[in-house]
């Protein structure tokens, strides 16, 4: 796994919060049993990779999802045991990040291909995510599903499955590079991706992220230096019939969208913006904010509190469907109402719970207000450890108080960025290129994003991806 946003992670877990329970026939409630044999992995597989769908949204690119899907069937040649049906899914995720699912299922996001700059890149990190599967390392994680509550059930299931050990993560990383190897890529591409993730991931927060909570893999420079010297004990040759190894690549993604789409909602620093559904809201400052498919929110710094906004049921009574939410979490005996009550969502009326729940330990509190919106119930939910959550309030409630409709105005300035493919002259620069083509990355941005440094000079004829700014439709 090479990146997992801590927010998909919660709501993917917090599936009672985002849809109510599952009964099975004898109608009690359908517990997913991790992962004792291959059936159970394909079992498991196949509903999970329904919710991560569901949750993450996919990209409407059937060119693009062919072309990741035939570079997954040339590494699957080297699985010396195939017993899973293999299906590789591209993302609609504006962070690079690939996972796996149990039973074969593997998401490449949009973000990942953006920043991958040759097929031997992407090859090795689709290597990596079939190795987790051929591995079942899912199964082994199985105990860190166990005794989930149902207010705190998200950091299980499918959050869970797509978490590994370090030993795991270098496990994964070999092997991805022996696939690539046998099917004649470059498995330098795991390092050489690993440095430019590592980069990113530097420009953007200002220094690599550590190990922490729900990122027990290694750090991506560490990675990338044990990858780089693996790699040339390695044996392997390039298949000709692979062509241009970058053409290839920037080939399949010129026009890819960058960055965030108008279309799904955008964040204007800590504002969230949706043209097309005619909301704005607010999220607190210096959050962290994330948008997927199924919810949009933020979690602290710290990663210890959470707070997002998500639509998921038809239209009624906000206390009424607040009380049908909160029957449905009881079944799991392991909710506890502490208030519930009327309150202002900006100017609409809606209906709060206080909820508080456990798990291994840890005391958590939810604040969950419904109120109705565009023809359907909507549904803020706030979660922090119980002992933080008088200090997190104000920032737990923040989204509820400043939710309203669109003003004239609010969606003219939202634009829209896609990956484009330009040539570069003799030894022309980065900024000097930058100007030529209207790129609107920096030059840091562009320089990572093409795997070169930021005085780097380019000769004649180079390919350089830029990224251009349009301006949105209006809604």
């Amino acid at each position: 796994m090479f990146r997992y946003p801590i927010l998909l992670l919660v709501i993917l877990s917090l599936g009672a919060c985002a849809g109510g329970s599952s009964k099975g026939k004898s109608g009690g409630k359908k517990r997913t049993v991790l992962l004792n044999t291959e059936y159970d992995d394909v079992r498991v597989g196949e509903e999970t990779s329904r919710q991560m769908i569901a949750s993450v949204g996919l990209l409407e690119d059937p060119t693009l999802n062919a072309y990741v899907s035939e570079i997954g069937r040339k590494l699957l040649r080297g699985v010396p045991h195939r017993g899973f049906r293999y299906q590789f899914y591209v993302t609609d995720q504006t962070e690079p990040n690939a996972f796996a699912l149990p039973g074969g299922h593997i998401f490449i996001s949009r973000g990942l291909l953006a920043v991958a700059n040759n097929e031997d890149e992407l090859a090795c990190v689709i290597g990596h995510e079939i190795t987790h599967v051929a591995h079942r390392h899912a199964a082994e994680q199985q105990a860190l599903a166990r005794n989930s509550s149902g207010l705190l059930s998200g950091f299980g299931a499918a959050g869970r499955m797509a978490r590994y050990s370090r030993d795991m993560e270098r496990d994964a990383d070999h092997g991805g590079q022996i696939l690539c190897a046998a099917a004649g890529y470059s498995p330098m591409g795991m390092s050489t991706f690993l440095r430019s993730l590592d980069q990113l991931q530097r420009l953007q927060v200002g220094y690599a992220p550590g190990t922490g909570f729900l990122d027990s893999h290694p750090g991506s420079r560490e990675r990338a230096a044990v990858n780089a010297a693996r790699s040339h004990e390695i044996r392997w040759r390039r298949d000709p019939r692979l062509g241009d190894s970058r053409q290839k690549l920037l080939d399949k993604t010129e026009g890819l969208p960058v960055g965030q789409r108008p279309e799904t909602g955008v964040f204007q620093s800590t504002l969230f913006v949706h043209p097309e559904l005619g909301f704005k809201v607010r999220f607190p400052r210096g959050w962290r904010t994330s948008n997927t498919a199924q919810a949009v929110g933020a979690s602290s710094p710290r990663g210890n509190a959470i707070v997002f906004l998500t639509a998921d049921q038809g239209p009624g009574d906000p206390r009424t469907m607040a009380k049908e939410w909160l029957e449905k979490e009881r079944e799991s005996g392991k909710i506890r109402l502490e208030e519930s009550k009327l309150v202002r969502v900006g100017e609409i009326d809606g209906w709060r719970l206080q909820i508080r729940s456990a798990a291994r330990g840890l005391s958590v509190t939810g604040i969950v207000t419904f109120f109705p919106w565009s023809g359907g119930t909507w549904r803020i939910v706030g979660i922090a450890p119980t002992s933080k959550v008088k200090s997190e309030l104000g920032s737990l409630t923040l989204p509820s108080r400043s939710f309203s409709p669109l003003e004239p105005g609010d969606a003219d300035v939202i634009e829209s960025h896609h990956l484009h493919v330009v040539r570069a002259s003799q030894g022309e620069a980065l900024e000097r290129l930058s100007l030529r083509t209207d790129n609107t990355w920096s030059v840091l941005e562009t320089a990572i994003n093409n795997g070169v440094f930021s005085d780097h000079r380019f000769e004649h004829g180079d390919l350089v991806k830029v990224a251009k700014t349009e301006q949105a439709p209006a809604p």
